[in-house]
């Protein structure tokens, strides 16, 4: 074996180590990160009731079950879905240092969520409440969803428990249940 081929063979097997190599690190990054995200996105119900504690105290209405709860870096965010319908209620809570007026507050929770529907709603009510003892003002709006279904979605922005907080239910319009839709808001305490 000539001075050539021995060069060939050392640079073909230092690359073949080094492709492995970069598998096995980018193996075990992409197990490492699903762990972590496991342990940040929480769905037992424990933790979805913890979460949303930590934000206000409320009755989650008839019908809604935990969906899941993210609580990282002072940011909580707890969701419940329907069983019957496509219908959510969000709570969501900014660290006590961050404040946002009510409509960036819900853009900026949709499309964090991917939520296409912000570009598309209009607000048809303002609806003046009491949420935790303070004067807030629940919003509503309608839109469309991306594949062109109407809905519907009440918003509210208050102090919760560990800093500014946003209330968002949504429903399709055909299910949207104003009663429920307010009883929940009165529950938060």
């Amino acid at each position: 074996m000539n001075r050539t081929h021995k060069i060939i063979l050392i640079i073909a097997g230092s690359t073949l180590f080094l492709t492995m190599s970069l598998i096995a690190a980018g193996f075990i990054i992409i197990r490492s990160a699903g762990w972590v995200f496991t342990r940040v996105v929480e769905s037992e119900p424990a933790s979805v009731t913890d979460v949303g504690r930590s934000i206000a105290e409320y009755d989650v209405p008839d019908r809604f079950i935990d969906a899941y709860a993210v609580n990282v870096a002072d940011f909580a965010l707890v969701a419940y879905r329907d069983v019957d319908t496509n219908s959510h209620v969000y709570l969501f809570q900014l660290p006590e240092t961050v404040n946002l007026d009510p409509v960036t507050f819900e853009q900026q929770l949709r499309w964090a969520a991917g939520m296409e529907e912000a570009a598309a709603s209009v607000i048809v009510q303002y609806i003046p409440c009491l949420i935790r003892g303070q004067e807030t003002t629940l919003i509503i709006s309608d839109g469309l969803t991306h594949d062109n279904r109407q809905y519907r979605s009440a918003t509210a922005i208050f102090a919760g428990k560990g800093g500014q907080a946003l209330i968002n239910i949504s429903a399709p319009a055909e299910r949207w249940d104003q009663a429920m839709v307010e009883s929940f808001v009165a529950s938060l305490q």
